[in-house]
C-alpha cells in the first residue's frame, strides 16, 4: 500500500511511508519526515532507498531526513543516533539523517545517491550492528553501501569530492 506524501503549509515537509507502487518497501521501514522543497534530492533519495536488496533487514529507527540550507565547508551528509529512554526500562533509538545543499547541489546525479546510500549505511550499522563514530565507521559505511550495488556511484564520489576520514 503507497500513500501519497503530503506537504505542509510551507510545501516542503513530506511524511514518507516507505512502501513503492510495486509493494518493495525500501531500507527504511515506517514512517519517517522527509524535509525539503529540492525535487531532485527527493527523486534521488528516493531511488537510493529502493535500491538496497530486499534480503537485508530494513532500519526502523530513521525518522527525520532533511535536506538543509545551513552553510557547511566539509560536510555533506550527517547521520545522528540518539537513544531515548523512557522510565530506565524502556528504550527507543531515532535516527536523523540530514544532507547539507550547499555541497550536495555540486554532486552529479550518481554522486550525490553515493552520499545518500553512505548515510544509510551508517544508520542501518548504527541500529543493527552498534551505534560508533569512527575512521573505520566510515569505511564501513562505504563497504555495506558497496555490497547493496552503490559501487559505481561511490566511484564517481570519489572521482568528484576527497572523502574526510577525521
Amino acid at each position: 500500500m503507497r500513500r501519497v506524501p503530503e506537504a505542509d503549509s510551507a510545501g516542503h515537509r513530506l511524511l514518507a511511508r516507505s512502501n513503492d507502487k510495486a509493494g518493495r518497501s525500501g531500507i527504511i521501514a515506517g514512517h519517517y519526515t522527509l524535509s525539503t522543497k529540492d525535487g531532485r534530492f527527493r527523486q534521488l533519495f528516493r531511488e537510493a532507498v529502493r535500491r538496497p536488496p530486499e534480503s537485508i533487514p530494513r532500519i526502523t529507527s530513521v525518522r527525520s531526513v532533511a535536506l538543509s540550507n545551513r552553510p557547511t565547508k566539509t560536510t555533506v551528509g550527517l547521520t545522528r543516533y540518539s537513544n531515548l529512554k523512557f522510565l530506565v526500562v524502556f528504550s527507543r533509538p531515532r535516527q536523523t539523517i540530514t544532507f547539507y545543499s550547499s555541497l550536495f547541489d555540486a554532486l552529479s546525479d550518481g554522486a550525490a545517491i553515493a552520499v545518500i546510500a553512505h548515510e544509510l549505511a551508517h544508520a542501518w550499522l548504527n541500529e543493527h550492528v552498534r551505534p560508533e563514530e569512527s575512521r573505520s565507521r566510515e569505511l564501513e559505511a562505504d563497504r555495506l553501501a558497496r555490497e547493496w550495488g552503490f559501487g559505481a556511484e561511490l566511484k564517481a564520489l570519489d572521482k568528484e569530492a576527497e572523502t574526510v576520514n577525521e
